[in-house]
């Protein structure tokens, strides 16, 4: 009787021990899936060395590098699908990475080199700038095959895609306009906008491109085609708005500019790496992050502050013309 008694209970107990490891493992298997889908990540294309630097923005640490095609240069995130689209000009291609693994998936042949990359609100189409043709090329997100092209004006270098309103909206650098198509890839408007348009930038009812000729950045406004132009540091790259407030990279100047649109005053300039270029935020961990061309790597700011956290070493001239931060 006894040792039945004590068959029960070992039984109890191993079953006890059995549960807890069960219970323990799906903890783990759960804190795991947790972290990795709240884990934000920068992706940096890095052309002379034809890689994409992957940055954990929760650590601040270089987690991987991802072998692409030849000149990587524009990208896109896509936030809902999980995806990261990379333009690859010495290949003429575009690379494909999945974000979740941070693995290669497709490489889609594009017989022209793209330059800028974006993609509309709801993520199934991408529109990619073709420099030297004049064109923008679309590709399906869920084929992910070239899916048709549309004639643009001269050279067009950045390409932004405006929520609101549903527009595809082009820089033309050698022509000095800035070009608004419609979902159906039909002309809107075109305007004049500064000396060699390059990035460009689109949100409510404004759009904004940095002149890099003339060192400024234009403003034009969505509902009345009102256009104004303020001065900033030498040779802008590229522009992003939020708040109100636009933030500009000045290659020449190795600097960011902090502009009030409401004051339309300058707030501070900051120093940066070596010939920053292209920049991005993640307001949930409140950074700003910029690429440095000439310096080879990223510099991360407190995005209130503006004061630098950390200077990351990424590849060989890191740029990411595009939207590179997967929150």
């Amino acid at each position: 009787m006894k040792q039945k008694k004590l068959s029960i209970f070992t039984s109890k107990i191993l079953y006890f021990f059995i549960l807890t490891f069960f219970l323990v493992f799906l903890y783990f298997i759960y804190l795991d899936s947790f972290n990795k889908e709240n884990i934000s990540k920068a992706y940096i294309t890095n052309q002379g060395d034809n890689t994409v630097s992957v940055i954990n923005l929760n650590s601040l640490k270089k987690v991987k590098t991802i072998n692409v095609g030849v000149a990587p240069l524009g990208i896109t995130v896509l936030q809902k699908k999980q995806l990261v689209f990379i333009g690859n000009v010495g290949t003429d291609d575009i690379s494909v990475i999945d974000a979740v693994n941070d693995k290669l998936i497709k490489t889609i042949k594009l017989h022209t080199a793209p330059l800028s990359l974006t993609s509309n609100s709801e993520e199934t189409e991408i529109y990619i700038t073709d420099w030297f043709k004049n064109n923008i090329l679309t590709i399906s997100v869920e084929d992910l095959k070239v899916s048709g092209s549309f004639k643009v004006g001269k050279t067009p270098s950045g390409v932004t895609f405006n929520e609101k309103y549903q527009y595809i909206i082009i820089s033309n650098r050698d022509e000095n306009t800035i070009e608004i198509y419609d979902k159906d890839h039909k002309l809107v408007k075109k305007i004049k906008a500064g000396a060699h348009p390059f990035g460009i930038y689109s949100i409510d009812d404004f759009v904004y491109v940095a002149n890099v000729y003339d060192d400024s950045v234009s403003v034009i406004n969505l509902v009345d085609w009102s256009k104004y132009n303020f001065l900033v540091g030498a040779h802008p790259y590229n522009v992003r708005v939020h708040n109100r407030i636009a933030y500009i990279t000045n290659t020449v100047d190795d600097t960011l500019t902090i502009f009030d649109l409401s004051s339309k005053k300058t707030i501070k300039t900051i120093e940066t790496g070596e010939t920053p270029e292209n920049l991005d935020f993640n307001f949930k961990l409140n950074l700003l992050v910029n690429t440095n061309w000439g310096g080879d790597s990223i510099s991360i700011f407190d995005a209130q502050s503006l004061q630098l956290i950390k200077e990351i070493k990424t590849g060989a001239q890191s740029r990411s013309f595009g939207d590179f931060i997967l929150h």
